[in-house]
């Protein structure tokens, strides 16, 4: 009864890995077939080989030139080129029941994730498979290598290898019934990943030569060997040194765990990993209630030929494919190459046949009497008749050899090649300014204008690349909600913060004292948004070029500010230094105390000063009123009245010194010594206020008449 049971289950199996593998087949004949014929024919225009073997072999068993002339290499760089200018920068903001500290930390811990993945270079190889071929593929799940928990793993996938559902119409993945991602995987790695009995139902289906991939091995193509590396033993071959695996990504309609907002009304998919029990425990936390509904949901079927792998409702809310396609046309997704390769073709021929037509007319023929020649024959005219200062004795009375007067190079045939190179910069949008090949007389605000318009023609391949990225964050965004439900930490330098070279940690899911979590990331809603910087050499060149504006516009920058936007090898160790030595590092204790009272010596100097100023301002009043009760002469009141305006003016520096001095005490003192110079602060106010009470308070029937 029990090998009954195993049968059935094995059977019923074997029937679910061959349909997986049916369902392949259908969706990877047809349009598939005909986008891996076309990106690989791009990739091979973008290497640089462009001429079809048997034209190539015709040519030059014809002696003719087939010559290679890739602008296309240039052009898709420059375009690459943008993208690598245009680094990633996450920005989440929060909106239902989200907090804005917790997008901070989302956004801290979404860059630390980034760079954990190495994300810039993945996406860099994912807009160059894009460009080239037409699409590129992020793959974002959960890796357990590295850690117990699971963490957000971004890797990149093989285009020709991921198949999209033929039915799709947009390039928004949510909107797809299913997807395909083929690899080619040795049977210990299967082992390693789905178990061992999986590999020996590989290795036992081998030896029977049944497996269906044999004659369609593709995986050669692109290693480092070709498909010279593939053996032809049919022995060797039989042994399966690789698999096609086949992962099946699907929605299927069942009953899912949700959370259902109270409030709101909200409704948010449980993860897989979380039980009924579990969810209804946590519910209260959430201010939810848990309800089942029937809805889409994420099923992987992975197989190989006819043994079933893995099949099971997927751990994630949505695929793990995240698509790039540089231009999208209801259904019909295309590169910058396709529309390269007509054009690169006629320049390659064009110059090929210039070439030719070139050569012809070097060597163009003889034309020569039967016998004439004394010092060669026909034959060693016919391989020496090019060469310079070439010597040609004939006999007596016969008639002298003459050379062939070769075709005329057709007019307008130059202009075919320069055509055709135009052609290329035209239809890519990339022009001489931005390949740095501009004409030498052009002013540099025409070279910066010539590059803007450039690139506002490829702002629909960033448009895409920006709505890529989305996709991504989205996907980070629902991984880290979903599985980062522990305390976790994170470190990263923060570089927001001038002179800042420490690296701080940002922790979520923080428990506090009273029993609440703090950064809760697994709560609230959060919008994703996204904007681009500086790749960081230019991001320091910009910098550092708006950092010296500034200061030559009278702003204080201080000087190890601009050494730090520097690209001085030490440049840390020199912003340190003139950070320390201009006041602006942290103090030893003698170092500080020794400030303190230099600051308190000129702090009683200044306020002596002051006072003495006060003085001689009382004195100057008195004189002026005694002046105005004799009216003895206007003359006199005047100067008192000028002297007195003067001495305003030299309190009123020193009042300001006085002031900056205490600024700057108030930041080595203590709280003590700061509420003693806010006490100075106060009465020096009040002298001035008294001041100019003292000044408004003067009667108008005493200013003497003339």
């Amino acid at each position: 009864m029990g090998k009954d049971k195993k049968h059935r289950e094995l059977k019923d199996a074997d029937s679910i890995a061959l349909d997986n593998y049916a369902r392949f087949a259908d969706a990877y004949k047809g349009e598939h077939t005909s986008y891996v014929e076309r990106a690989q024919r791009n990739d091979k225009f973008y290497a640089g080989e462009q001429w079809k073997a048997e034209d190539k072999a015709t040519l030059e068993a014809e002696g003719r030139p087939a010559l290679t002339l890739n602008l296309i290499l240039s052009t898709v760089n420059a375009i690459i080129g943008e993208q690598l200018d245009r680094k990633v920068e996450p920005i989440f903001r929060a909106t239902s029941k989200g907090h804005e500290d917790t997008a901070f930390r989302l956004n801290k811990i979404t860059r630390c994730i980034l760079n954990d993945n190495d994300y810039d270079d993945t996406e860099e190889r994912v807009f160059s498979d894009g460009i080239i071929g037409g699409r590129g593929f992020f793959d974002i799940r959960l890796s357990f290598a590295n850690n117990a928990f699971g963490e957000v793993a971004i890797s990149l996938e093989n285009p020709l290898e991921v198949v999209i559902d033929k039915e799709a119409k947009e390039m928004d993945p949510t909107t797809w019934n299913e997807v395909f991602i083929s690899r080619w995987m040795t049977v210990e790695d299967i082992e390693v990943e789905y178990g061992f009995k999986a590999a020996e139902r590989i290795r036992s289906m081998s030896e029977g030569q049944s497996y269906h991939d044999v004659e369609n091995f593709d995986y050669f193509a692109e290693t480092f060997g070709g498909e010279e590396a593939q053996t032809t033993d049919p022995e060797e071959r039989g042994k399966l040194r690789r698999v096609r695996v086949i992962e099946r990504q699907h929605y299927k309609l069942c009953e899912q765990l949700c959370y259902v907002d109270v409030v709101t009304g909200d409704v948010r998919p449980i993860p897989m990993t979380t039980s009924e029990e579990e969810a209804k425990q946590n519910a209260p936390l959430y201010n939810a209630m848990v309800a089942k509904r029937k809805m889409r949901r994420v099923r992987i079927t992975t197989s190989v030929d006819r043994v079933l792998l893995h099949d099971d409702w997927s751990l994630y809310r949505s695929f793990t494919i995240v698509p790039f396609f540089p231009y999208f046309r209801r259904g019909r997704p295309f590169g910058v190459v396709d529309n390269l390769i007509d054009p690169q073709n006629l320049l390659n021929k064009t110059s090929s046949q210039e070439l030719h037509i070139v050569n012809t007319t070097a060597n163009s023929g003889w034309v020569v009497e039967e016998g004439s020649l004394t010092n060669m024959d026909e034959d060693e005219l016919e391989e020496r008749g090019a060469e310079t200062g070439l010597v040609l004795v004939h006999a007596k009375g016969a008639s002298r050899p003459e050379k062939i007067t070769p075709n005329q190079i057709p007019t307008g045939i130059d202009r075919i090649s320069q055509k055709a190179s135009s052609t290329i910069r035209e239809v890519s949008a990339v022009n001489a300014s931005m390949l740095g090949a501009s004409r030498a007389d052009q002013s540099g605000l025409a070279q910066e204008k010539s590059i803007v318009r450039g690139q506002v023609q490829i702002s629909v391949v960033l448009s895409n690349l920006r709505r890529a990225r989305l996709n991504v964050l989205r996907k980070v965004l629902e991984l880290v909600q979903d599985f980062y439900v522990e305390e976790r930490y994170f470190s990263m330098t923060d570089d927001s913060i001038i002179g800042e070279d420490e690296e701080q940690q940002y922790g979520i899911n923080v428990p506090s004292e009273d029993g609440e979590i703090l950064y809760d990331v697994t709560l609230g809603k959060y919008s994703v948004a996204v904007d681009y910087r500086p790749a960081d050499g230019t991001l320091y060149d910009k910098e550092f070029e708006e950092a010296l504006r500034m200061r030559e516009l009278g702003i204080a920058i201080p000087d190890y500010v601009l050494v730090q936007y520097s690209n001085l090898t030490k440049r840390s160790e020199i912003a340190e230094f003139l950070k320390n030595s201009q006041g602006f590092g942290e103090l030893s204790e003698e170092e500080a105390a020794l400030q303190q009272m230099q600051a308190e010596h000129q702090v009683r100097l200044l306020q002596k000063e002051i006072e003495t100023i006060d003085a001689e301002i009382q004195v100057a009043l008195a004189t002026a009123k005694e002046k105005m009760a004799r009216a003895d002469s206007l003359e006199g009141y005047n100067e008192a009245q000028m002297e007195m305006f003067k001495l305003s003016e030299a309190r009123k520096q020193k009042e300001q010194e006085l002031s900056l001095r205490i600024a700057l005490a108030a930041r080595s003192h203590s709280n003590q010594n700061n509420l003693t110079d806010k006490r100075i602060a106060s009465q020096v106010a009040m002298k001035s206020m008294d001041l100019s009470f003292a000044d408004k308070k003067t009667p108008k029937s005493e200013t003497p008449k003339r």
